[in-house]
């Protein structure tokens, strides 16, 4: 365990923890201002029409009707007046939208084909509920193709042709999307909830796993080059391109954060990083750039888990080292530090928690490791060859079979509720 005396007289280390009694005390009250905050002078009750630029990929909401997205508002619109206005709103896109151009769906043969991702300028039609903008049509929609702006198109048109790939695949390409970009509209429901029921909704937030699968391939192509200082470039620029296509969640800035750190110090040869300091730097910068992460479950249950780990894993490492091989015991130890910080955070929020999640996480992670390298393995392989398409899929169907037969089983044991 981690000599606790030791790091609270660091101040960076102590600074985050008055930080963190200070901003979730504040929380309780309902004092936590907002970042960005849409302004207008019309009342939201009076606002039929908002125009401004998509921030954030679409998500599809637990019930399928809408997809979410931030809205970067830049003019507002009502019944009697239009108003300059400024600040950032969740709004809420009918299916039929956004799944206009998805191979598969329901609305995918749709006469009236509007393209929406971030980068979007868009004009549209609805109306406010509390604070969040319903979308009851689409009036224009389009690309800023100058400058930055090309570049989130060529995104967008990147992100659009992975989809339709993937879907080539079935399921074990709905599942392999959801790792690699964070969308999850091939992802079966059921699966969904096999994984979230097994202690494993981590596996499909995108975090500091996926980042050390594409800093390990950059690094080992790095290291073919034989110059050390290269190798660490290239671990860096590949997560970098990781997050730019998957795009920015709590979770994965976090761990973008602390790996691009670790790198950088490496790269002006610091070989040792004390990584509870690394975590507390990259609170204090996230918590900086965006400070509405400050209440999202996923930025706390992040940050609880990899606390947990540095914390308490090694204590648990050298106590199970004495009944299981050194590799089983250090996978367990760091999935227990995990859950005994997250627990009473995922018992206050869900009233919940999953204690199989400390086992589940020791055999599930290796094989979604697994699956991800294979992935990509042919994907390449079957752009430069479309023939091994076919192939792919039917090695990934293998995976994702036995992944998702591992994850059924351990969802079959009940969570410990709480009423409180």
């Amino acid at each position: 365990m981690v000599d606790l005396k030791k790091r609270f007289s660091n101040p960076l280390i102590l600074s985050v923890l008055i930080s963190l009694v200070t901003v979730y005390s504040f929380a309780g009250l309902g004092k936590v201002p907002v970042k960005n905050q849409f302004v207008s002078v019309l009342p939201l009750c009076e606002i039929s029409e908002l125009e401004g630029l998509i921030s954030s990929s679409p998500a599809k909401t637990s019930k399928g009707n809408y997809y979410s997205a931030s809205l970067n508002v830049y003019c507002s619109k009502g019944k009697k007046a239009d108003s300059t206005s400024f600040g950032t709103v969740k709004v809420f896109f009918p299916s039929k939208y956004i799944e206009s151009f998805f191979p598969g769906k329901l609305y995918s043969e749709s006469d009236k084909k509007i393209f929406i991702e971030t980068g979007s300028k868009v004009k549209i039609k609805g109306s406010f509920s509390g604070n969040l903008f319903f979308v009851e049509e689409v009036l224009h929609s389009d690309f800023d193709k100058t400058g930055f702006g090309f570049v989130r198109w060529i995104r967008a048109k990147g992100r659009l042709k992975f989809k339709r790939m993937l879907f080539s695949w079935g399921e074990a390409g709905g599942l392999l999307l959801a790792l690699l970009s964070g969308s999850r509209e091939y992802t079966n429901p059921e699966v969904s909830s096999s994984f979230r029921n097994a202690g494993l909704s981590h596996v499909l937030a995108l975090s500091g796993m996926h980042l050390s699968l594409f800093s390990g391939i950059a690094l080992f192509l790095g290291e073919r080059i034989g110059r050390k200082k290269i190798a660490l470039i290239l671990q860096l620029a590949a997560i970098s391109l990781f997050v730019w296509f998957a795009g920015v969640s709590p979770s994965l800035l976090r761990a973008f954060i602390c790996v691009s750190v670790t790198l950088f110090q490496r790269i002006i040869s610091v070989e040792k990083s004390d990584m509870l300091t690394v975590l507390s730097f990259s609170f204090f910068v996230q918590s900086l750039i965006f400070p509405d992460d400050l209440m999202n479950t996923g930025f706390i249950l992040s940050y609880g888990a990899l606390a947990g780990i540095l914390i308490f894993g090694e204590f648990f490492r050298k106590v199970l080292s004495f009944v299981m091989p050194g590799k089983i015991a250090s996978a367990l130890a760091a999935s227990t530090g995990a859950q005994l910080v997250t627990m009473p955070v995922s018992a206050g929020l869900f009233k919940m928690v999953t204690p199989i999640g400390i086992v589940s996480s020791v055999f599930v992670s290796p094989l979604v490791t697994l699956f991800i390298y294979s992935g990509l393995v042919f994907i390449i392989l079957g752009l430069m060859i479309p023939g091994l398409v076919s192939a792919g899929e039917f090695f990934m169907k293998i995976q994702y079979n036995l992944i998702v037969n591992l994850v059924g089983g351990f969802s079959r044991i009940p969570p410990l509720s709480f009423d409180f």
